[in-house]
């Protein structure tokens, strides 16, 4: 099982052997990671991630994967959908920090939200770092609302010990919308 899903400026897609280093220059940089879990990653932390993105898309046929720039081939992000411990679903975005405000994210993470409610999900949550007020916007704009501050822990074990907004997208009074 697989996706791809294209949208004007994005092919979203899951991550690829080459798209290794794109992975790793967003990770390494502090800038870019400081709203994830505040440090850069080890390389360790990224072959980690690939190996569970590929064992959430061989579960689930979605993953958190590779945004790619239509004409450049670039991968500018990482866009999708994950499962959390609850059995809920998780959809979250980053974008490298060379493309931020081109509203790549918001165009990005809207045929994944379509994908939950073909699913046949009721809802699907967000998972933000209280300081990042760039994704709190994404997130507003989807139509998500701030469900509760919780430990990170919580939602996503071994992730670190410290405190995000949970955001919730209603997909019924969303697709109403």
């Amino acid at each position: 099982m697989s996706f791809r899903f294209q949208t004007p400026r994005l092919i979203l897609r899951p991550w690829l052997r080459r798209d290794r280093a794109s992975l790793e220059r967003m990770t390494s940089d502090g800038e870019m990671m400081r709203f994830i879990n505040g440090r850069p990653w080890t390389d360790e932390e990224v072959d980690e991630l690939i190996a569970r993105q590929h064992r959430h898309l061989e579960n689930h046929g979605i993953c958190f994967g590779a945004a790619e720039l239509i004409g450049t081939g670039e991968v500018v992000g990482l866009i999708g959908m994950q499962p959390m411990v609850d059995g809920d679903f998780e959809i979250g975005w980053w974008i490298w920090r060379d493309h931020w405000r081109q509203g790549l994210a918001t165009e990005a993470i809207r045929p994944f939200v379509a994908h939950a409610t073909a699913m046949g999900l009721s809802h699907v949550w967000a998972v933000i770092d209280p300081p990042n007020t760039a994704s709190i916007r994404v997130a507003e704009k989807l139509g998500m609302r701030r469900d509760r501050k919780v430990s990170i822990d919580e939602l996503l074990p071994g992730r670190g010990d410290f405190m995000v907004f949970l955001y919730k997208l209603d997909l019924a009074r969303a697709q109403a919308t």
